[in-house]
């Protein structure tokens, strides 16, 4: 390879001291003066007066408080009418290649036009102006002599904005961003915006050409760097601002866990803004009689103090190149509390609510105490009733520990109320209930006699399940019954029938509320014509109209009751008993037809065994008394013949025997 003469100058430039590489950043933040933040190496600024004869104080700014946008108040550096900033530009960071960050919000226009930044050294008109074309309170931007650019009118006097300008020397190109929007982007042909090593750049101080161009702001922050920035260079810087306004990071580092609960070994982790290895800076710690058990350089480092109490870590960061250093200390706070707690226990007569007294020792004072881990107060006494607790103490760290207390309660209080049971709907019972409390209280009180009573009676509409609580001195105890009450018993029985004469007929009783029926029971009425009058599906054998009532009672005693009415099924019919006993027992003492349907007899005869005629009739409902020619037939069968009628006009005619018992 052949080396050109740049090949070689830009070799030996890589072997120079890391001090030339420090030149790439000078930052300023105002806070209490305008030099550059330490442990950068460069020039500071300074508060210089505009040219021309603009009428101004002999003092070119102060430091005053404002808010910035992130809601920080903190001292700005605010310059007077027709003064502005000097940045020297000594070692030539800016020039055809750079970045000038400044976060400012101006406070006043002047006339018509501000000065923002100027390269020519107050020499030339050409420079970036806030200007109002309609001479209105708000501003745009020019840049002079090209004119206005970017949206118009933008900027107010109220708001801060981070103005970015940044030049690619390899182009030309020059961008200006207000926050993360590009404003405006134009190529710097005539080079007006390229800076030179010892030429001064000026910021809102006016040049001698058009003078008294000049404005009033209040400065949170410049940034000044030697190369081009990018897009995403720029977004990153408006998403950071709130932070790089406000704080320098160089000795920043972070302490982790910290405070700390207990002697334990903590990590201290260098989180500043030089990058990793440090190159070109010296970092030295100050461990305030901690021991290091690792770490060295930039860290991290893990360290144990081996006792409690407040520490310190000291960060001194010092700029090989200059010397600049920048110290950051940091507190490590350390307890390690203790606690104890004493319970004193409760009865009947002292009542549940007794104390807890808890004791921290080994931390920090002063000393905050709960009982439920949530609410912290200051006093060291609670109140409780009795139970297990987990009782807890926190330092002024916030260091806090538990401890198991236990408040015990003795009661004698007893109450035990009867068994669940159940009634019918409408019934009442007493609630039998044990105890030997002083005072006693049921809820709900619904269905109850007397509320206030040991054994009220109850007669509920519903299932209910009533809570006695029982008192005693401070002590109460509760107890639970359940009465369930049973719906009323609804009995279905067979429906209404007409059944054949002399012919066995089911009957049947069911109800809906009852699910098992070997606890039942059924009693029927009038017993007349049934097989058994006490089971559920009797047998009724009918030879005249009937009406059943049938009674249930289910186990629990409830009660419910249904009806059936049966008639003989009417046929067109003549019917003679087969014997008869005119004895005078008042029982069979007429040979009767019985008929069904029938209207008339047209004869009803009766005979011996000799065939003699020993009664006649053509009545209807007329029968035999058992006599022939007034005196008392004998014993023995006899032969009847009958005639009749019915409604509908059929003839029926029967014959039979019948058997005559004197």
């Amino acid at each position: 390879m052949k080396w050109s003469a740049l090949h070689i100058l830009l070799f030996f430039l890589s072997f120079l001291p890391s001090a030339l590489a420090q030149t790439g950043k000078h930052t300023y933040r105002f806070k209490s003066n305008l030099v550059i933040e330490q442990p950068e190496c460069g020039p500071d600024l300074t508060g210089v007066r505009a040219a021309g004869s603009c009428a101004a104080g002999s003092v070119p700014g102060r430091f005053v408080e404002d808010v910035l946008p992130c809601g920080g108040r903190r001292f700005v550096y605010h310059n007077n009418l027709n003064f502005g900033l000097t940045y020297p530009n000594t070692e030539g960071l800016v020039s055809d290649s750079y970045t000038i960050q400044l976060y400012l919000k101006v406070t006043d226009w002047g006339k018509t036009r501000a000065r923002i930044i100027d390269f020519s050294n107050g020499v030339a008109d050409q420079g970036i102006y806030f200007t109002a074309p309609n001479g209105g309170n708000e501003r745009c931007m020019e840049i002079h002599p090209g004119g206005v650019s970017g949206p118009c009118p933008f900027f107010n006097n109220a708001t801060y904005y981070l103005i970015t300008f940044t030049r690619d020397g390899s182009t030309g190109k020059m961008d200006i961003y207000v926050d993360n929007n590009l404003f405006v982007s134009f190529t710097d042909a005539a080079q007006n915006y390229v800076g030179k090593a010892g030429a001064p750049i000026h910021i809102f101080r006016d040049d001698n050409v058009g003078t008294c161009e000049s404005g009033e702001a209040n400065f949170a922050y410049l940034s000044v760097q030697g190369r081009h920035f990018s897009k995403a260079e720029v977004d990153k810087s408006v998403s950071e601002i709130c932070f790089e306004a406000s704080i320098n990071s160089y000795a920043d580092f972070s302490i982790s866990p910290n405070p700390i609960c207990g002697v334990q070994n903590i990590e201290v982790r260098y989180t500043g803004s030089i990058p990793a290895r440090g190159d070109g800076y010296d970092f030295q710690w100050d461990w305030g009689g901690g021991q290091v058990i690792s770490g060295s350089g930039m860290g991290p480092y893990v360290v144990n103090w081996g006792s409690a109490g407040t520490k310190h870590v000291t960060l001194s960061v010092t700029n090989r190149a200059c010397g600049n250093t920048l110290d950051n200390r940091k507190q490590v706070i350390i307890s390690n509390p203790t606690l104890t707690a004493e319970a004193a226990s409760g009865n009947c007569d002292t009542g549940t609510e007794r104390t807890i007294t808890l004791t921290a020792t080994d931390g920090i004072a002063p000393y905050r105490y709960s009982i439920d881990s949530v609410n912290y107060q200051a006093s060291n006494v609670f109140q409780a009733a009795a139970g297990r607790y987990r009782v807890f103490v926190k330092d002024a760290n916030g260091c806090t520990v538990g401890q198991d207390a236990t408040v015990t309660f003795t009661s004698d209080i007893t109450v035990r109320a009867m068994a669940d049971t159940a009634i019918c709907v409408g019934q009442s019972i007493t609630l039998a209930t044990e105890s030997n409390g002083q005072t006693f209280s049921w809820l709900p009180q619904t269905g109850l006699d007397n509320p206030g009573a040991l054994e009220p009676v109850a007669t509920p509409d519903a299932t209910t399940q009533y809570i006695i609580t029982a008192t005693k001195g401070f002590c109460t105890q509760t107890d639970t019954v359940q009465i369930r009450v049973a719906p009323k018993i609804e009995v279905n029985v067979t429906p209404d029938a007409i059944v054949e004469y002399n012919v066995p007929f089911q009957l049947n009783a069911t109800s809906p509320q009852i699910t098992n029926y070997a606890g039942t029971t059924f009693a029927w009425s009038p017993s007349d014509g049934l097989n058994n009058p006490d089971i559920q599906s009797p047998i009724a054998v009918l030879r005249e109209d009937q009406s059943y009532t049938v009674n249930v009672t289910s186990e629990l005693g409830c009660t419910g009751s249904g009806t059936v009415n049966l008639s003989i099924k009417r046929q067109e019919s003549i019917i003679l008993p087969t014997a008869f006993s005119p004895n005078g027992d008042g029982r069979n003492e007429q040979l009767l037809p019985v008929t069904n349907d029938i209207g008339s007899i047209r004869y009803f005869r009766i005979y011996n065994r000799w065939g003699q005629l020993v009664f006649f009739t053509d009545q209807l409902n007329t029968g035999w008394d058992g006599r022939f020619k007034g005196d008392t037939a004998i014993s023995g069968i006899y032969v009847w013949e009958i005639e009749g009628v019915s409604t509908k006009g059929k003839v029926i005619n029967k014959k039979g025997t019948v058997v005559l018992f004197q």
